[in-house]
C-alpha cells in the first residue's frame, strides 16, 4: 500500500460540510467518489478537519491509502478532472506511511472575514452584521482566548470522550476599510469554537455583552446571551507540519 497527501480547496456553501454523510454532498464523499473512479478501488480519505457545512477551505490538507504506487501527479489531475468546480486539489504527493493529516498536524488556521460595508464580490465569503463595531474592543476580547485553556464552553461537545483542552497559539484581528479579518491558530480546535470565539468578541464590540466576558465563558461563569457567528465568514486556510508545504 501506497500512502498520498495532498492540500484541497474548497467552496464551503457547496457542501454539507467535509465529513461523509449519506445522502449529502460533502467533500470528502467527493473525493472518495472520484478516487475510486481514478483508482478503481475503494478509497478512505482522511482530513486535517472536518470544516462544517458552509466552512471554505483553502488550506485543508487530506491522506489515502491506496494499492500500487500510481503517480501523484496523475491522481492530481484527475481528481481536479472528475471532482466538482468547487473542489480543487494540489500538491499531491507519496508520503511516509507514518502521516496522518490529522494527528501529524501542528496546528490549524483559520480566517474569519467581517463584512464592515456591505459587498456583493464577498457576499458569500464574509459575514456582514449591518451595525458599526467598536474594533479596539474586539481585538481587545478576542485577546484573551490565547493561550491553553478548557474551550468546551466556545463549543458543542461531541462527547466524544476526548480532552476539550487547546491551545491558541495566535488571536488577532486586523482591520481595513472593508473587512475585519480574524486569524486563530491552534494547536486543535473543538466543533463550531472559532464561530463560537469570533461571535462572542463581536458582542462585546457591538456592546451587547461586558469586557472580560469571554474569560467568563472560558470560567464556565457566564450567563448571558451571545451570538455565533455564521459559517459563510470562516476558511481553514493552513495546517502546519514538520515536513509538508504547500
Amino acid at each position: 500500500m501506497a500512502r498520498y497527501r495532498f492540500a484541497v480547496e474548497y467552496l464551503g456553501s457547496a457542501f454539507a460540510g467535509w465529513q461523509f454523510q449519506p445522502g449529502q454532498l460533502t467533500v470528502q464523499g467527493e473525493l472518495e467518489k472520484a478516487l475510486k473512479v481514478c483508482l478503481r478501488e475503494p478509497i478512505t480519505v482522511f482530513g486535517a478537519g472536518r470544516t462544517d457545512s458552509g466552512v471554505h477551505a483553502t488550506g485543508q490538507v487530506a491522506h489515502f491509502d491506496c494499492a500500487g504506487e500510481p503517480q501523484a501527479r496523475r491522481i492530481e489531475h484527475s481528481l481536479n478532472a472528475l471532482t466538482p468546480h468547487t473542489i480543487c486539489v494540489r500538491a499531491m504527493q507519496a508520503c511516509a506511511p507514518e502521516f496522518h493529516a490529522r494527528y501529524s498536524a501542528l496546528s490549524r488556521l483559520y480566517r474569519y472575514r467581517i463584512a464592515l460595508r456591505p459587498t456583493a464580490l464577498m457576499a458569500g465569503l464574509s459575514w456582514h452584521p449591518g451595525i458599526p463595531i467598536d474594533i479596539d474592543r474586539f481585538r481587545a476580547a478576542l485577546a484573551g482566548v490565547i493561550g491553553t485553556h478548557d474551550f468546551v464552553n466556545f463549543s458543542l461537545p461531541r462527547d466524544d470522550g476526548k480532552t476539550t483542552l487547546c491551545e491558541v497559539l495566535r488571536a488577532e484581528a486586523i482591520a481595513d476599510v472593508a473587512f475585519l479579518t480574524v486569524t486563530l491558530e491552534a494547536n486543535r480546535f473543538l466543533h463550531k469554537m472559532v464561530r463560537s470565539i469570533v461571535g462572542a468578541a463581536y458582542d462585546v464590540a457591538r456592546g451587547a455583552i461586558p469586557e472580560g466576558s469571554l474569560q467568563g465563558i472560558l470560567a464556565g461563569t457566564f450567563r448571558g446571551e451571545r451570538h455565533w457567528a455564521p459559517a459563510q465568514g470562516l476558511c481553514l486556510e493552513k495546517v502546519a507540519y514538520e515536513d509538508y508545504e504547500y
